[in-house]
């Protein structure tokens, strides 16, 4: 093959490949910003709910404020790792594209037992990587404000489900995927237990 044949062929392909990674690295970029917009879209939501003062129930229907977002719980931040982010009830990917999700199977915050959450590792528990034995956990809700200390961490599988039982000086569990750089389907998880040290 004639030297500016193969020429042209190699000009083609580093061209091609330029314009798919560009194209890449534009659909990636519009990806963050949209879920950037929905996790200050979901902090305002909190904010707003936590402004409100809790509504006592209707006599006859049993409902309250209607203008509260129920699947808010509230506002979840670890000062030292400079996270926080909107707490909401579930865990599909809409909770999660935007939110930490609490596991409605375990206890809420207010109640007795072991709360669990779970995140992203690639997104708002990315921090969690950095999490020490001893890290305060600030949780607002509209039935008070606890704060948590960080107890110990552990790995597990993600058959491992015993980590959301209720467990003696367990009051927070925090779920992520783990290795935290693993690219694609991590294999593993990351468990954050901490305990109630106070509430306000």
């Amino acid at each position: 093959m004639p030297r500016r044949s193969r020429s042209g062929i190699v000009s083609f392909f580093v061209v091609v490949l330029v314009v798919v990674g560009v194209a890449s690295l534009s659909r990636y970029g519009w990806l963050m910003t949209q879920m950037e917009w929905l996790e200050s879209k979901n902090r305002a939501a909190v904010s707003r709910l936590l402004r409100q003062p809790e509504a006592a129930p209707d006599a006859t229907s049993g409902s309250t404020d209607a203008d509260v977002d129920s699947s808010f719980i509230g506002e979840l931040e670890i000062p030292r790792l400079n996270l926080s982010a909107a707490v909401r009830v579930g865990e599909d990917s809409d909770v999660l594209a935007g939110a930490v999700g609490y596991l409605p199977e375990t206890p809420l915050p207010w109640e007795h037992g072991n709360s669990a959450f779970a995140a992203h590792r690639d997104r708002i528990f990315r921090p969690l990587a950095g999490i020490q034995v001893g890290d305060e956990i600030r949780l607002a809700t509209r039935h008070g404000d606890f704060r948590y200390e960080v107890s110990h961490t552990l790995i597990v599988n993600p058959d491992d489900v015993w980590v959301l039982d209720n467990a003696t000086d367990v009051d927070l569990t925090l779920i992520t995927c783990y290795p935290f750089v693993f690219v694609g389907h991590a294999p593993q998880r990351f468990v954050v237990r901490a305990k109630k040290i106070s509430t306000y």
